[in-house]
């Protein structure tokens, strides 16, 4: 009898979240010997699903092998894998998502005997495959320059003298993001550093806030690295300076892709760190905590010179910053600060494609393309500055879009989705801003953008509890009727069975922590064949965002927000 309840458990188990104990732990030979039988199967080869078991089985690996041997083996499979599927594909996203999964592997496990081997087939996928030279040679070089042990080497300096050398330090051309269409982008000015006798000091000086967040890389060669988003370098920026005081070698600073700028310090060994951002001026201030060498301590009167006149002082510091956390407050606006920042977000991207419909249209494709047609429309139309959280298919964490959105002090924050349901029926508009679900299906679409199960949903909500008093819960709410009405009464005169599901509130991680008026837009239901069609056209994502416009400009007025220019 015991028995038998101990499998109607599991059995339940099983049906409510789809689990099951792991009796047999999966290990790194059984995922080798899958992957060995996938690629000699031309047949299991032809349909995307086999690949994907492969990777997400290697993604739960890694997870729960984070520092072990086996993941870095397990990183490189994985990104075999993706490279393997974007062959079978054609498909250059799956191409570039192998040459993301292999340079991973390389900032995980630099020292790896497999580190080469990422880096050469990283240049491989460029050049042939992408046809992307500039890119090509970047990871032939750093492979020559920072491996020449490896096994790689020979074969990366004949591929490499083939290609153009890229002209040093002249920014290339790239698409418009929010920050260069606003032409005010944030730009690292300066790199300063000073020795003191118990730790080091490096700044960033930045002219504008500006998101960023420490990686560190341990492993025979640890560095601590910054991707700064939307930023650009200086022209008068020293982009490599040595330091060579026991702690840190050098820091250097490069562009990295068309969206982010990484600085990285290379370290002597690995350290423990502290990092701050100021204020008036802009500054990051990275301490790394340890004794330099005695040659360094003779330089330190030259280096603090180098600090200038911006005040990075322990004693600054301490004053400018609490001692605990504070709760999430918000300012009230005064009637005068008008809205001047919104920040468009394009939900889902990168590995995350979202809903996916009856024809194959991806949510994130469909979410970037109208948050690039609302961001220039509120621009022209409203004359305010837009900054979109991505301008590309970049994979972007949940709680990053709305920091981000804090870090550049926006007004208003409005993240764009296309909904979707079991039933292939469902259809209509709906907006959401962050509250308590109220029903059923609000948590349902919650845990789905989310990205979690329901019971996460109800954890959630717990929390929301501490947040309430100070969230602008009231304004975000105001804003979100706005937008809502005028969808439906705008979309409604050019397309038939424009269906008003209403204003809704729900939990959703990529609103929470907004400190300003924020919403949810789904704009239509990208599981419904008739509304997959329409959130493809160009022309009704154009009639999307105007609508989302006229919301806006609804809500400021009732508010008497509006910026004087």
């Amino acid at each position: 009898m015991i028995l038998f309840r101990f499998y109607l458990i599991l059995l339940l188990l099983t049906m409510m979240f789809g689990y099951a104990p792991n009796v047999a732990a999966e290990n790194y030979t059984s995922l080798l010997s899958d992957y060995r039988h996938l690629m000699t199967s031309s047949q299991l080869q032809r349909q995307r699903v086999n690949w994907e078991k492969i990777i997400r089985r290697l993604d739960r690996f890694v997870k729960n092998n984070r520092l072990d041997e086996e993941a870095a083996k397990a990183m490189f499979l994985r990104a075999r894998t993706w490279d393997g599927l974007s062959r079978a594909s054609g498909g250059n996203e799956d191409a570039r998502e192998a040459i993301s999964q292999y340079l991973e592997m390389v900032d995980r496990f630099p020292g790896h005997n497999l580190a080469d081997d990422a880096l050469y087939a990283a240049g491989q996928i460029a050049e042939d495959r992408l046809h992307d030279q500039t890119s090509a040679y970047r990871y032939y070089r750093w492979l020559i320059d920072q491996m020449p042990q490896g096994d790689m080497y020979e074969a990366a300096k004949k591929r490499v003298i083939h290609l153009p050398d890229p002209v040093p330090e002249v920014a290339p051309p790239v698409r418009e993001t929010a920050y260069s269409a606003a032409a005010d982008s944030p730009r690292l000015e300066k790199i300063r550093y000073w020795s003191g006798p118990e730790y080091t000091r490096v700044v960033f000086d930045m002219s504008a806030p500006v998101t960023a967040q420490p990686h560190l890389l341990r492993g025979e060669n640890p560095r601590l690295y910054f991707d700064l988003l939307y930023t650009e370098i200086s022209s008068q920026l020293q982009q490599d300076i040595p330091i060579l005081n026991g702690l840190i070698q050098r820091v250097r600073a490069s562009r990295f892709d068309e969206q982010r700028i990484r600085v990285v310090l290379d370290l002597s060994r690995v350290l423990e760190y502290k990092f701050i951002t100021l204020e008036n001026p802009y500054r990051l201030v990275v301490d790394l905590l340890g004794k330099p060498s005695s040659t360094a301590k003779a330089l330190s009167s030259t280096n603090v010179g180098q600090l200038g006149n911006a005040d990075d002082s322990i004693a600054d510091i301490l004053t400018k910053v609490p001692t605990t956390q504070p709760v999430l407050h918000v300012p009230q606006q005064s009637k005068d600060v008008g809205i001047r920042l919104i920040v468009v977000d394009a939900g889902h991207g990168g590995k995350d494609p979202g809903a996916v419909g009856p024809s194959k249209v991806r949510e994130k494709d469909v979410a970037l393309s109208m948050a690039r047609t609302l961001a220039a429309e509120l621009r022209r139309q409203m004359g305010v500055k837009v900054l979109m959280t991505r301008s590309d298919d970049r994979f972007l964490e949940l709680r990053e879009r709305t920091a981000y959105a804090n870090q550049v002090g926006a007004d208003l924050f409005i993240s764009l989705h296309a909904n979707a349901s079991k039933s292939r029926k469902a259809y209509g508009l709906e907006t959401y801003f962050l509250n308590l679900a109220k029903n059923n299906q609000a948590a349902e679409v919650a845990a789905r953008e989310n990205g979690t199960t329901l019971q996460d949903v109800s954890n959630l909500e717990a929390i929301l509890f501490d947040l309430m008093a100070n969230a602008k819960i009231n304004e975000s709410s105001r804003l979100a009727a706005k937008v809502q009405q005028s969808m439906v009464s705008d979309l409604r005169p050019h397309y038939s069975r424009i269906k008003d599901l209403g204003v809704r509130q729900g939990p959703f991680h990529v609103l929470l922590g907004a400190t300003m008026p924020s919403v949810l837009v789904e704009t239509a239901f990208i599981s419904n064949s008739r509304e997959e069609q329409r959130l493809a056209s160009n022309s009704y994502q154009k009639r999307v965002a105007d609508a989302i416009v006229k919301g806006v400009k609804n809500y400021a007025a009732t508010i008497d927000q509006v910026a004087k220019r």
